[in-house]
């Protein structure tokens, strides 16, 4: 095959993707706009509320005017705790450990700065009656730098609040990475099931193809240019109708028979005599929807085992009929009693049957086979019913 064809191109970069190991991206642990900053503010908001309700129900005086020096510092912590989400949206470390760290080792100082506008507010711009007594208290135990001292020991209350807010970004962030992990995974889940489907729907009998040719040969030295015009046509539409057709498209029963009657037409050609086919498909089974060119294994199978080692007439029978919700098809074909049996395959053509049902539906589907009441070789696959989609 043309090492150029797209077909094996597509292949060799889908086999690349899969095993190439899982890239981790900075941007997939990043916190939606919208929720970070509605989470900063829904915090402090409830904060500010919550302080307020409570100072107003305790009936501490003056509480009506502090609560315009509630709304500033509640405005500088929105501010503080927004500076400290545009600076872990940037700072990314890989492990959730490493992150976290980081987002309570940058809380730190956007507290102090959160804590010196609080000292402002509440000791210097809009000082209540008992601001003086608490700094004269401090002063006494630390002359120097009592207003370090306050803005620390702020700090150290405040600190717990920036930290809950950053574990929560980080959460939400890391929420938000293994969600974007497992989309990833089930991508590369769904790539690997189309490629096997690819693989088991490429895997063309070459026996079929040997045979088919030879049968050519044969009706060209006998003459006979009508049949071999004929077989020559159907094959050109069988191979390009099958190979164009992606093998997980969905097709109605109807469609899937029409394409395995041109396979059927060339084995006729090479067994004029030999080869009988009945097709029993119920009309309101026509459209139910199947995967395309399930069938040809099998019928392959019975051609091969049943029609080609005999000596006489041979049946090829397809029915289909609904059980519980399930469409049943099953392919039986005689044996002659009078030849000896052909040695068994390798159960490749069967199996891949079953592993292209099993791949597309799960345990809802099967494949069966083996030997009929009559004598002859059955196979039976079952697949859930739908009439949509194909």
């Amino acid at each position: 095959m043309n090492p150029s064809d797209p077909r094996l191109l597509q292949r060799d970069k889908r086999a690349r993707f899969l095993a190439a190991a899982p890239d981790w991206r900075a941007s997939d642990a990043r916190v939606n706009p919208r929720v970070a900053i509605g989470s900063i503010v829904a915090m402090w908001l409830l904060y500010f509320l919550i302080t307020t309700g409570l100072a107003l129900l305790s009936g501490a005086p003056d509480q009506w005017a502090y609560v315009g020096r509630r709304a500033i510092v509640v405005a500088a912590g929105i501010f503080c705790t927004f500076l400290l989400y545009q600076l872990l949206q940037r700072v990314q470390p890989r492990s959730f450990g490493a992150r976290l760290a980081t987002a309570m080792g940058a809380a730190i100082p956007l507290v102090i700065v959160y804590a010196a506008v609080n000292l402002l507010v509440f000791f210097y711009w809009f000082p209540s009656e008992d601001t003086h007594k608490i700094i004269a208290e401090v002063q006494a135990k630390f002359p120097v730098a009592w207003e370090m001292v306050l803005i620390l020991d702020s700090s150290i209350r405040w600190y717990f609040f920036f930290a809950v807010w950053a574990a929560l970004y980080v959460a939400f962030g890391y929420a938000n990475e293994m969600r974007a992990v497992e989309r990833r995974a089930n991508n590369y889940r769904l790539e690997a099931k189309n490629a096997q489907l690819r693989a088991l729907h490429y895997q063309v009998n070459p026996h079929f193809l040997f045979n088919t040719l030879n049968s050519l040969s044969t009706l060209v030295m006998r003459g006979s240019k009508a049949e071999a015009e004929a077989m020559i046509m159907n094959l050109s539409a069988f191979l390009r109708t099958s190979l164009a057709i992606d093998p997980e498209q969905f097709v109605s029963l109807d469609e899937e028979i029409a394409l395995q009657r041109l396979y059927l037409d060339i084995e006729q050609a090479r067994f004029p005599d030999r080869l009988q086919v009945e097709v029993e498909v119920p009309s309101d089974l026509e459209g139910a929807c199947v995967p395309v060119l399930i069938l040809q294994p099998i019928i392959e199978n019975a051609l091969k085992y049943g029609v080609a080692p005999s000596k006489g007439k041979i049946g090829v029978r397809l029915a289909a009929s609904h059980e519980f919700g399930l469409l049943v098809l099953r392919v039986e074909n005689d044996v002659d009693p009078s030849v000896p049996m052909p040695e068994p395959g390798t159960g490749v053509g069967l199996g891949n049957v079953r592993e292209r049902l099993l791949t597309r539906y799960g345990p809802a589907a099967g494949c069966e086979w083996g030997r009929s009441d009559s004598g002859g070789f059955f196979v039976s696959l079952w697949l859930p019913l739908s009439r949509e989609g194909c």
